[in-house]
């Protein structure tokens, strides 16, 4: 019986735009996306999130391989949140209501520590989780099976009864690589509809 719902964070609970801010940083759209494609790659951003070193440290040797972008990198430090723009619109709504109807809300994240100054600025979505687990927390990464596994260790929690909720497919596919239900998340009301759908057939 599903008693779990699980939420990644970015993409989900609130909005990102990397390219806006990059190219406000950096003066053109063509640097900002230079800086994006060789510096913040997915494998580096993995690392972040991974967090084998501390955030720091790999903020000093980004600046050492690249030391035209210092600013660039420092600004990206020191005013990261400036990154994230907002709620993802309805899903506060919607997770009141599920609380209401009795599910632990629950969170699900790759991110590195500076998670908690996103989750600062927008207090309001992030108090309504039950609990949470972030990649920087345990060194493991969606969608690797592992992250799910201390998840559902950690929250004493049967996959079976978790239903995952996620931007991206691959970590959807990880999820139900260990039994949980999963949802590819696209907008709140598409969510809405197929989460009505799992949770009625349950």
């Amino acid at each position: 019986m599903i008693k779990n719902i699980i939420f990644d964070f970015g993409g989900v609970l609130v909005k990102y735009d990397f390219p806006a801010y990059f190219t406000k940083v950096l003066g053109s759209r063509e640097k900002g996306m230079w800086f994006m494609h060789n510096i913040l790659t997915d494998e580096n951003n993995d690392k972040l999130d991974k967090a084998d070193k501390p955030f720091d440290e790999y903020m000093k040797e980004w600046k050492q391989k690249w030391p035209d972008y210092i600013l660039a990198i420092a600004a990206f430090d020191k005013h990261y949140t400036d990154i994230f723009t907002g709620e993802v619109p309805g899903m506060k709504d919607l997770m009141k209501e599920l609380k209401a109807k009795g599910y632990q809300l629950l969170g699900l994240s790759n991110w590195s520590t500076k998670v908690f100054d996103v989750m600062d600025k927008f207090p309001e979505i992030f108090a309504l989780l039950d609990g949470y687990l972030v990649s920087h927390q345990v060194h493991l990464l969606k969608p690797h099976k592992e992250i799910y596994e201390a998840f559902c260790k950690k929250f004493d929690v049967s996959p079976e009864d978790c239903v995952f909720i996620d931007d991206k497919a691959v970590n959807i596919e990880g999820a139900k690589s260990i039994g949980m239900h999963g949802i590819v998340f696209k907008h709140t009301d598409q969510l809405k509809a197929e989460l009505k759908t799992i949770l009625e057939n349950d």
